[in-house]
Formats: structure tokens, sequence, C-alpha cells
């Protein structure tokens, strides 16, 4: 398959190509799980992930004129629907300031929808359909807070992680549906009710890792105003030194928050048969390594004043990634290898 635009010729092996060899350095965890699956299901997968990061790398942008972040949010919807718009789209990549792999991938958007239009239609409209939520998220949230986000009350910071976690856990539960050979309307039904979690605790344990960084880097604050406010806090005195104490137990609310998010993302793992290994592997692993990252944060006396990133060794990473293979295998294993990694 080429398709054919400005006289240059661009084949599906060469864009299928890129989106494999760009997938690790946008995101090495994921990169693990996608590379475990097989088959189209692999290749939606795939696909799925670097639609959301391109999508993200403009909301990323601090720099990024609001109109036009706004705008190029927008504008991603109109790729879905004709593939010319896709390698206009691609231009935008010369006005964003941020990783140069996330720059490169945006530069890349006609590539990466190439793939898009080689899978099945009710693939395509999958994706099409959460991504698309996903994206107009980001432009609510843009629009709310032109000068950075600064998430005020729970309940708006669960409307957030809706939009940018809870999304990519419908759009999975969605793709396992539709390729899961074990996945019948019952056990769709019981993954559904817990997929929008699952995405979520991920998110808030990135969001508890990079507290400082976000503030700092892209000037953005999740921590609930109404939650810092209860300890004397707010968003502009966060990061004090005077204010450390006080705002440590705020976070801490959220960090609670997390804990029972990745419990209920457990009985999500649960519920994905056994047989589909594949799928279980994909979800366990970062589950696991959202898990060992928790548990660092929760022994750090200063989340917010650390000059170190807290993250797990690459010794453990190792190790979780042992624990996932069993794990896909036995959910009484699942269960052993959670207490094994929140006691390490």
């Amino acid at each position: 398959m080429k398709y054919q635009h400005n006289n240059v010729q661009i084949s599906y092996h060469e864009s299928l190509n890129y989106c494999l060899s760009i997938l690790p350095n946008v995101s090495r965890s994921f990169a693990i799980g996608i590379q475990f699956l097989s088959g189209e299901l692999r290749k939606s997968v795939l696909v799925g992930y670097l639609l959301c990061r391109i999508i993200d790398t403009i909301e990323d942008d601090r720099y990024l004129d609001l109109n036009l972040k706004e705008q190029y949010l927008n504008r991603f919807l109109n790729c879905f629907d004709d593939i010319k718009e896709t390698y206009t789209y691609s231009k935008v990549s010369s006005e964003l300031q941020g990783d140069p792999y996330h720059l490169d991938l945006v530069k890349n958007t006609h590539r990466v929808f190439e793939v898009y239009t080689s899978l099945s239609k009710n693939t395509q409209n999958i994706l099409k359909n959460w991504v698309s939520e996903m994206s107009k998220g980001m432009s609510l949230f843009v629009n709310r807070y032109p000068k950075g986000i600064r998430i005020v009350s729970l309940d708006e910071y669960k409307e957030y992680c809706y939009y940018v976690a809870g999304t990519v856990g419908y759009l999975l539960t969605d793709l396992w549906k539709e390729y899961g050979s074990f996945i019948n309307e019952n056990v769709y039904n019981k993954m559904q009710k817990n997929s929008v979690i699952f995405g979520e605790a991920l998110q808030t344990v990135n969001i508890l890792k990079d507290i400082k960084w976000d503030a700092q880097n892209e000037n953005s604050i999740y921590i609930p105003l109404n939650i810092l406010k209860k300890y004397g806090v707010n968003h502009e005195s966060l990061l004090n030194i005077s204010s450390q104490e006080n705002a440590e137990k705020a976070v801490r609310e959220i960090l609670i928050l997390a804990q029972q998010d990745l419990q209920i993302s457990v009985d999500y793992l649960k519920s994905i048969p056994k047989m589909n290994f594949r799928i279980r592997f994909f979800c366990i692993f970062p589950l696991f390594l959202a898990f060992a990252t928790l548990r660092e944060l929760d022994k750090s006396r200063s989340i917010l004043s650390s000059e170190k990133v807290i993250k797990v060794s690459r010794l453990e990473v190792k190790k979780i990634k042992k624990y996932s293979l069993f794990a896909s295998l036995s959910n009484k294993y699942l269960d052993r290898a959670v207490t094994k990694i929140l006691k390490f």
C-alpha cells in the first residue's frame, strides 16, 4: 500500500517501521507491553498510543500560543477523516517546543495515520472515538486554564484524569473485546466497570511522581486547591520550603486515592481471561510499575522538595517484568506479586 502526496510516496511498511522505531523513544514501559502483543492487536495499540502521544505533545507545550494550542487539538480530529490533512498537520511540529522525539512524532503524524488506515473499520472507529474524546477534553482544560492548569477540586481532578487517561482505559478495553478471542460480552461488561479506573490510576501515579516538574516546566498543578487549603496551602505556595510539611499532607490525600485506584485496577486485571495472557501482560506490567513507584513515593519524606526523580531501579524493573509474565497466567500469583512489590 502506498499513498502519494505532492509527488512523495509513503509506503505502509515504511510507516509501520517508523511507528515501531519511535515507540521506545516516547515510552519505554509501553513499548515493552506493546512488543508483547501480536498481530493486528499489537498494531492497533501501537497506533492508538502514538495518536494519544501526538495530542499530549501539543497539550504539554507551555510556550505555544493558547489559541494555536486549541486550534491544533481541534484540527487533529480532521486527520481521522482525510489523510491529506495529516500531511498539513505534520508541519505543526515546527511551531512546538519539547522533547525531540515527541516533536519528531508530531512531524510524522502522516506516517501514524498511514498505519491507522490499514486497520479494520471497527478498530479505526474505536481509536477515533476515544482519541477524539481525549483531544476534546484537553481542549476544554486549555480553554479553562489559559495561563496553566490549576485544578480546583477533587471532582475536577477526576474529570481531568478521565479525559487524559480514563479514555485510554476505555480505548484499550474496546480493543481487548475486538481482538481477545476469550473476551465475550459478559467478560467485556465486567471489564468496563473498572476500565476507566485502570487508566486513571496510572495517571495519578504519574502526576504524583512529577508534581514539582509539572509545576516548574509545564506550569501545571494538579493537586486540588480545596485539598491544599485544608492544610493552609495554595497553588502559589505549594513548592515553598515554608509550606512543605503541610503541602506534603495534602499530597498524601492524592496518594491514598492512587492506592485505592490501583487496588481496583487489580480487579480489572483479574477480569481479563488468563487465556488472553498477552493482553494481561500488557496491563499488568505498567500497573506493577505504578505500585512500585507509589511505594517509593510513600516512603519518601519529601515528594515535593526532592531534587532526585523518584523512580524504580532498573534491577527492580527487570524483576517486575518477570513477575508480570507469571501474573499474566495466574490471578493468585498476581496477588502475591503485588504484595512482594509493596514490601520490596
